[in-house]
């Protein structure tokens, strides 16, 4: 059996752009913080978790508090919620996404597996809200990591269970940007990049050798899937 791990934003649904503003948001809303350094890059580990982590340390020099952690989740969601209330358009699926989901469901040889650094409440309603067929795939969250090669282990070790396989004959990382690419590398998982222009760029400057602009081509995708390899 083969292992699919699908990064979510950017990847899999379209909601890169409205998923960091509302999580810009919930830190001035819920900590007064309204100077956030969005160079995402720059953070130790791009997850939910480790970037409230790391400034939350430099901002008050302690880590925040599971009820604090909780309160900032629920406030992304509550933000997500009002933006899909005023409008869905910045909640579909990356062309092809749904239909790519529901052929791997049955096929015989690839399973699949989310591995977000978004908190789980938050990566289950874009699931939701772009009508992903994706709630009963194993998962893991920022709530894993913080680092995402923890949140990648964790995914795989739930579908090992889930999917009642001991060993994988062949797992491949399925993300959308560069800490996807680093991750993937730090692995040694086999990698294909989603994205186009620019972005599609970037991926392979960082190392990805097989970059997809979407799904919509199920027969490419799986082509993809089965060619690809540990980014350079």
């Amino acid at each position: 059996m083969k292992l699919l791990v699908c990064d979510l934003d950017g990847t899999l649904t379209r909601t890169v752009a409205v998923d960091e503003e509302c999580f810009v948001q919930a830190f001035a809303d819920q900590f007064s913080i309204h100077d956030l350094n969005t160079k995402w890059a720059e953070y130790e580990h791009v997850t939910d978790v480790g970037i409230l982590q790391e400034v939350f340390r430099s901002t008050f020099h302690r880590l925040p508090q599971p009820d604090e952690v909780l309160r900032f989740a629920e406030c992304v969601v509550a933000l997500l919620t009002d933006r899909h209330s005023a409008s869905g358009d910045h909640f579909g699926e990356i062309p092809g996404a749904t239909s790519l989901l529901l052929n791997l469901t049955n096929h015989s040889e690839w399973r699949v597996a989310i591995a977000t650094g978004c908190l789980e409440t938050s990566a289950k309603f874009k699931m939701r809200a772009a009508h992903l067929p994706a709630s009963d795939f194993p998962a893991a969250f920022a709530e894993d990591g913080p680092s995402r090669e923890a949140i990648v282990r964790a995914a795989i070790e739930r579908a090992k269970e889930q999917y009642r396989e001991c060993q994988f004959e062949r797992i491949v990382s399925l993300g959308d940007a560069l800490w996807d690419v680093q991750t993937a590398r730090l692995l040694e998982l086999p990698f294909v990049g989603v994205g186009d222009g620019q972005r599609a760029a970037l991926l392979h400057d960082s190392g990805a050798t097989t970059v997809i602009e979407n799904f919509v081509n199920y027969e490419q995708s799986m082509e993809c899937f089965e060619r690809a390899v540990i980014p350079a």
